[in-house]
């Protein structure tokens, strides 16, 4: 198939999606289409790459400027999103309350800031992850947060996948790429690496198969033989691009994302939640036995496709746990790999690592022990807060839970804790909680 007439179908395809889902999922306000841009953005790649506009990075250094371009379309986004959200006269004081441990991390990484060695940049990075908090707020405060997470997510999954197969079936120059060292050709689809496009894949499967299984319970949007195809079409897509870009990650984490959200929904699992916390102990435990044992976590790595150092990780964090950092407050917000440790990793490692490819190691260079320890103790209150959702039932809650633990998962071979990045938009979706007034019942209108 010529790629012109492929762009026409696939664009056709995805206008489709969007006027059906008009009535399945509508947008709740005009104001959900800020974090839909937003999310666009940061799960795809900058504009100014879509432009040919992009920086050219031949040193950690070039890091530091970054784009206007990008910059000025984040900061109009912040903007007009707080704008909506200040319009909302929502009760911050009962929001800052109910979030108490991610406000701590939060104003821990400002407050990083201070000492870090390039505090302009740090500074513009953690606008950023205002911008954030904001989009994610947009959300949560819609008169219906579930059926607004859905539209957004929705929305996002009808562009982000049909794009990635398009790109890399029919217009390679932009999905795919050759890897610079070994010639051989990787693909990216909308993001600019194959681990992007990986965890995009992972987070759009979890997202979609619990939006099946939401239909399905409600008893809509399954009964056409058009959502039949939309939805097969779509699976077949997830499971193409899975299978095409051999992401072994992407492929675990939908596994298993997409089996707490089934488990989740068996009555025996509601007999089991209280129990979390003794399962993530035992969980912990597995994982140092698994490294205690020689030879047994090797097999385990080769089951899913990868060798015993993860692709160089395991050479890359002894490297870096070695570097002389202040182990209690990292170098500031960050900035690590602006610095000296970023330039002695280019010299050493071939392929240039701009991340730890783990976020606690990650957060434990730019932030210290404190910070690891906040963001750890932002975790547990996560899942505490969780815990409560779900004994009640509430499936918001069962994909939210889901996506803490993709997100906490991922980081071990990723460094996605703190934006901009998708992974850190799905954690903030399971930690940030919107204490909604209880609703009250008028007794004589009732009688």
């Amino acid at each position: 198939m010529p790629a012109q007439v492929a762009l026409i179908i696939y664009l056709l395809f995805i206008l489709w999606l969007f006027a059906r889902d008009r009535k399945l999922r509508p947008m709740t306000s005009n104001a959900l289409w800020i974090p839909l841009l937003w999310i666009m953005m940061i799960g795809s790649r900058p504009i100014s790459l879509w432009l040919g506009s992009g920086i050219q990075i031949d040193s950690p250094a070039d890091y530091i400027e970054g784009s206007p371009l990008d910059r000025n379309v984040y900061l109009l986004l912040i903007i007009a999103g707080l704008i909506v959200l200040l319009r909302r006269r929502e009760a911050w004081s009962k929001i800052l309350t109910s979030n108490r441990w991610f406000i701590v991390f939060f104003l821990y990484c400002f407050l990083s800031i201070i000492w870090s060695d390039y505090p302009f940049v740090s500074f513009k990075r953690w606008t950023k992850e205002l911008g954030n908090v904001v989009m994610i707020l947009i959300i949560l405060t819609e008169k219906n947060e579930v059926s607004a997470f859905k539209a957004v997510f929705a929305r996002y999954t009808y562009i982000a996948i049909p794009l990635s197969v398009l790109f890399v079936k029919y217009f390679p120059d932009i999905g795919r790429y050759y890897n610079p060292w070994t010639w051989t050709p990787e693909y990216c689809g909308i993001t600019t690496n194959k681990n992007e496009l990986g965890y995009v894949i992972a987070i759009c499967g979890v997202f979609f198969v619990w939006d099946l299984i939401e239909m399905r319970t409600a008893g809509s949007g399954l009964t056409s033989k058009a959502e039949w195809f939309r939805n097969a079409v779509l699976l077949l897509m997830i499971a193409w691009l899975i299978a095409e870009t051999n992401s072994s990650t992407a492929l675990v984490t939908i596994i298993l994302g997409v089996g707490i959200i089934l488990y989740m929904r068996r009555p025996i699992a509601k007999r089991q939640i209280n129990n979390l916390g003794t399962y993530t102990l035992v969980t912990v435990f597995l994982v140092l036995f698994l490294y205690s044992v020689p030879g047994l976590l090797d097999a385990l790595v080769k089951m899913v496709g990868r060798d015993m150092t993860l692709t160089g990780r395991t050479d890359l964090w002894a490297d870096l746990l070695r570097e002389p950092i202040n182990p209690l407050i990292g170098t500031g917000y960050k900035s690590f790999w602006l610095g000296p440790g970023a330039q002695r990793m280019w010299m050493k490692y071939y392929f240039h690592p701009n991340q730890a490819h783990n976020g606690y190691l990650e957060m434990y260079l730019n932030s210290g022990l404190i910070g690891v320890s906040l963001l750890i103790a932002m975790i547990i209150s996560t899942g505490s807060k969780l815990k409560k959702e779900l004994l009640s039932g509430n499936s918001f809650g069962i994909i939210r839970f889901s996506f803490l633990v993709v997100a906490v998962l991922y980081n071990w071979t990723e460094a996605m804790f703190t934006g901009p990045n998708l992974l850190w938009i799905i954690l903030l979706i399971a930690a940030l909680n919107y204490p909604r007034p209880p609703i009250t019942i008028n007794r004589a209108t009732a009688i």
